[in-house]
């Protein structure tokens, strides 16, 4: 009897509440830590914080030896994109605000995200982030679509785009690179005042 006890709470230290193989598919973020199973890291994916793999491909196909991270979960309508400011993705209220997973897939991809602005005088400020290949540019544009900040780097790996004084209004943040590439990366944007 001993040794089945003993047995028994060895099988339940090697449980784990988690997939040991999670893939590509994102997964909504556990309510308690750990939130996410090692390798994943808890990101805001669209409108939910979700599991996303610290090691990077998705599902969102392979061409060219290089797998995109999948973001058609952020597409407006089904059968359309978010790389203009007529089907821009609309961004969640939080401040600071960081989207994961997120790809310039295929080559030629924009990505377009709009954002209200509430308060008269805020500054935006919205940082392109990738682990590595080809930067991933960045800009702020105004309600008319037109770019009033483009990126600049920031390091080896990040490009910040910044505009500041802005009126109450409705602002796109932009992201896109050369007409060659494709890059998986991820965001983050903060309005302040």
């Amino acid at each position: 009897m001993r040794s089945f006890s003993l047995l028994f709470v060895a099988a339940l230290a090697a449980c784990s509440p988690f997939d040991p193989d999670l893939g590509g598919t994102t997964y909504k973020c556990g309510n308690e830590e750990p939130k996410c199973p090692d390798g994943y890291s808890c990101q805001m994916v669209g409108p939910d914080m979700r599991c996303v793999s610290d090691e990077g491909p998705g599902p969102d196909g392979q061409t060219g030896g290089f797998q995109c991270q999948d973001d058609s979960n952020l597409e407006t309508k089904v059968g359309t994109n978010n790389n203009s400011t007529a089907t821009a993705t609309p961004l969640p209220g939080a401040n600071p605000l960081t989207l994961g997973s997120l790809a310039i897939c295929p080559e030629g991809d924009r990505d377009t995200y709009m954002l209200q602005v509430t308060i008269a005088m805020s500054n935006v400020e919205a940082i392109a982030m990738w682990e590595s290949g080809m930067p991933i540019s960045i800009s702020i544009l105004n309600g008319g679509g037109t770019t009033i900040n483009t990126g600049t780097a920031m390091g080896a790996n990040a490009n910040r785009a910044y505009a500041a004084n802005l009126p109450v209004g409705t602002y796109y943040v932009q992201t896109f690179a050369a007409s060659n590439v494709k890059n998986n990366y991820s965001i983050k944007v903060t309005t302040s005042q």
